[in-house]
């Protein structure tokens, strides 16, 4: 077997971890649930069980480890994550140097929504493709955006925070401390709530979708207001940057079927024609493994592998 990278997936609510070789394929994958208020010791001993398991039975050397999380990540990363609205208990944590302390490797971080723009531009969707947007939508939004093959971070690691646009100026709060954004208005965790403000007895995005599927009128609502800020947002992002794939992934595009066709409606009515008709809008090619695959293929490069 060939070089390995120890790859792993941060989210707010779960942690994916797999060995992936070379050409993207990824190992023993792995997942567990993030505990709720977990601390910094406790996120760092879970790695290590989980990297037991992902190391299990190959016989590669693991290189390097690529690493995500939802904070602001820069190419010249200190490790110290801030920003963290779905997973403030780890804030201020230098979550690369204790990995480095543990691993006794180099460890390369990328934002999390950045890694699975990374990975699906590798070998997803939007597979030789030079000018992409990726959207994550899970417990809250994220955003990669890949210009002429390259993914913009920014001086900031803010490049791509497209979760915290603004999409109703006086909507509502965000635990990013703004107000209005669309993480608010088409997360799993907005999809729950809209729905329980429809009335719906339901605890999470998956029942929504099910009521959809049965034909439920509320459910229908729900999807297409999310459906619609979705794409009021992706049709700014087609006019700014003029790309030429909008990819969505994220454990809401299970629901693809229920709100697609409104996210396609909004950019067809708001975007620039040209802009409409160039971004293709797709459904991610590598499912929940874009991350943890775009992590990897991140430590490959930087680590000259």
């Amino acid at each position: 077997m060939s070089d390995l990278i120890l790859a792993a997936d941060l989210g707010g609510t779960n942690l994916r971890m797999a060995a992936v070789d070379s050409v993207g394929h990824p190992h023993n994958i792995t997942k567990r649930p993030v505990p709720k208020g977990v601390s910094p010791a406790g996120l760092i001993d879970l790695v290590e069980e989980m990297s037991s398991l992902c190391c299990d039975g190959l016989h590669g050397e693991v290189r390097a480890l690529g690493f995500t999380a939802p904070s602001p990540i820069q190419l010249d990363f200190d490790g110290v994550l801030t920003k963290l609205p779905n997973l403030g208990s780890v804030t201020g944590m230098n979550f690369k140097r204790d990995l480095e302390d543990l691993f006794k490797l180099p460890v390369f971080m990328e934002n999390d929504a950045t890694a699975a723009a990374i990975g699906e531009n590798w070998i997803g969707a939007s597979r030789d493709v030079q000018n992409s947007v990726c959207v994550t939508l899970g417990t809250g939004i994220g955003g990669g955006i890949i210009i002429n093959g390259e993914p913009l971070r920014g001086p900031d690691g803010i490049g791509g925070e497209i979760g915290h646009i603004t999409v109703e100026p006086n909507g509502r709060p965000c635990k990013c401390g703004s107000i209005g954004c669309i993480e608010e208005y088409a997360s799993a965790t907005a999809i729950t709530r809209m729905a329980v403000e429809f009335g719906m007895n339901v605890a999470n995005a998956g029942e929504v979708y099910e009521a959809w599927q049965t034909g439920d009128e509320k459910a229908e609502s729900v999807f297409a207001s999310m459906g619609r800020y979705l794409g009021i947002t992706l049709a700014g992002l087609a006019n700014a940057l003029n790309p030429e794939m909008l990819v969505i992934c994220g454990g809401v595009t299970a629901g693809w079927d229920a709100f697609s066709h409104h996210v396609t409606a909004e950019i067809e009515k708001r975007a620039y024609p040209a802009a409409a008709k160039r971004a293709v809008v797709a459904r991610c090619g590598l499912g929940d493994n874009a991350g943890i695959i775009g992590a990897a293929r991140s430590a490959f490069l930087r680590g000259s592998i």
